[in-house]
Order: C-alpha cells, then structure tokens, then sequence
C-alpha cells in the first residue's frame, strides 16, 4: 500500500512539472507563490509552529511582522520550486540571465585549477538554482542531500538536480565520498542548516539548543581546502549568489573540540543570514524538533569538554 501512495505522489509531482514547465516565466513564480500560501492552509500544524519558531528567534519583533514572514518564508518554497523546474529545462544562457552572482572569482579559479573547496550554504531563497548555477560554471560539483522518503520522488528530485553534471551524494555517511572528491579536486555543496540524525554536534542556533552536522568543519580540517560562505537572496527580480567570505581551517590539532570551534564559526554565518532576511529561509523545517534532548546533550558535551580540557592541564 505503501508503494501504491508513493507512485501515485510521484505521478502527481510529474504532473506539476509538466503544468509549470508550459506556463511563462513569471506566471509560474505567481502560481508557485499561490501554492505555498496554500500548503499553510493545508499544513496548518507546521505553518503554526514556523510562526512559533519566528517568534521564539525574534521575541523584539511584533505579532503582525511575524506573521508576515512566516508567510513570504512559505511562499518562498512555491517560488523556489517553480523556478528550479523552469531553470532546468532551460539553456544555460537563459538561466544566467535569472541570477547574479558576486565573488565566486576565486572559487571558479580553483576549481579549474584542480583544487577542492566546500560552499557552505543554508535553505535561503533557492538553494535549488543556486545549485545548478554551480553545476554550470564550475566541474567536478558534488552536493550533500537528505534523500527524500519516497524513492521515486527522490529519484526524479535527484535527477533535475543533477541536470548540469552535478553529483548526488546521500547526507547519510557522506564523509568518505566527499573526501575522496575533494582529494580529486571537486567542489562540495553542503547545506549546514538542517537537524541531523547521526553524527553531531550540540549548540545553541539562533539561541536555541539544537543539533549541528560537523561534516563541513571535519572535511576542511582533514584536507585544509577552504570554506566559501554563500548567501543566496533577491535583488532587482533576480537571485542574488554571494561568497560572502572565504574561511580557511584553523593551523591546529585535530579533535573533538576543534571541530566544535570550527562548526560553531561556521553555523555563526548561517545565523546571520537568518537575522539579515528572515523571510528569505526555510522556516517550513522543523530545526528544533528534538530540543529537549539537545539541551540535555549540549550539557553532557560541554561536560566532556571541561573535563578533556582539564586532563590536557594536568599533563
């Protein structure tokens, strides 16, 4: 029964690809605006608790405004899913032409040069066309992702992402297949902002206890590529892909508590982005869904670390 409702929500997204891929451009942004207004009706539970989210991250903001981005946050996800379907059955002039982007000279440069970096980006604006835009100026790209629930969605996701040459690699023990790209000079992807199930750190994000993935901080201080920090906004009715800053691994000893340091720099970035425009993230996931358990295991971390601290002064 099970497969039976997979197939039938894949044949559905088929559907949706082909009605937005015969509407013009900037209808299709209309209609995906519509549909994410409309997915807060029909998943009212979860647009309640981004409004709680919102809330929580920005107690100084009032009621009204919060409402407001909780709204053009969701709405964002029917833009972004519209856009990304037309970027793909685009050429790639034409997809240039949609976006701009600033300061990802040095990143281009090393890439043809053969040498490995990570961008290390969140779920902000379109992430989706972000990706394929990398795809498209730079080779040898690889992008870290959740597989989705449902295989034959996630096959056909995988498959447009993949459109310009990127590489899928599954966010479930990545470690290996991303090091071995970057050994061979390939660009990384990697969507930090997410909760994570296996493998991570805890901290504080956007001032609550929450789960952090290190594969960021652990690829760079094993291989010593840099880190390019991407933010991805609108500007001028086009998608704005900034390098923001380049950041290069701390000259130290590799270990816990380094790629802690290193994660909580890293996660930092992302928290700006989310204070600059708020409205621009995907607030739609549940970041803090195991909170209680964060807290309680950030204290047993911070524990570990105090004591691991207090060992290397004693020797």
């Amino acid at each position: 029964m099970q497969n039976f409702n997979f197939y039938c929500q894949y044949l559905g997204l088929k559907a949706l690809i082909l009605l937005i891929r015969l509407m013009p451009w900037g209808f299709a942004l209309k209609f995906g605006e519509f549909l994410g207004s409309f997915l807060t009706l029909i998943i009212r539970k979860r647009y309640l608790r981004t409004i709680q989210d919102i809330q929580k991250a920005f107690p100084e903001k009032p009621e009204q405004e919060i409402k407001e981005i909780a709204l053009e946050s969701w709405r964002n996800i029917g833009r972004l899913a519209a856009e990304f379907v037309k970027a793909c059955y685009m050429p790639d002039d034409k997809i240039m032409s949609k976006i701009e982007i600033r300061g990802l000279d040095e990143v281009v440069n090393l890439n043809k040069q053969g040498k490995g970096c990570i961008l290390h980006l969140g779920h902000f604006t379109n992430w989706e066309l972000a990706g394929l835009i990398i795809s498209i100026i730079c080779r040898n790209v690889c992008f870290v992702a959740k597989p989705q629930t449902n295989p034959y969605v996630d096959e056909q996701v995988n498959r447009l992402r993949c459109k310009k040459g990127a590489r899928f690699i599954s966010a479930y023990n990545p470690f290996f297949s991303c090091l071995k790209a970057l050994k061979k000079g390939g660009l990384i992807s990697i969507l930090s902002d997410q909760s994570v199930h296996a493998s991570k750190l805890y901290m504080p994000f956007l001032g609550r206890a929450a789960e952090v993935a290190p594969l960021t901080a652990v690829l760079s201080l094993k291989t010593g590529v840099p880190v390019f920090c991407i933010r991805i906004t609108r500007k001028d009715n086009k998608i704005l892909i900034e390098n923001t800053e380049r950041i290069d691994p701390p000259q130290v000893e590799f270990s816990h508590k380094a790629v802690y340091d290193y994660t909580v720099l890293l996660k930092s970035k992302l928290e700006d982005y989310i204070r600059l425009a708020p409205e621009t993230w995907l607030w739609g996931h549940n970041r803090w869904k195991r909170e209680q358990d964060s807290i309680k295991a950030m204290e047993k971390q911070q524990a570990e670390f105090a004591a691991q601290e207090q060992n290397g002064a004693n020797k």
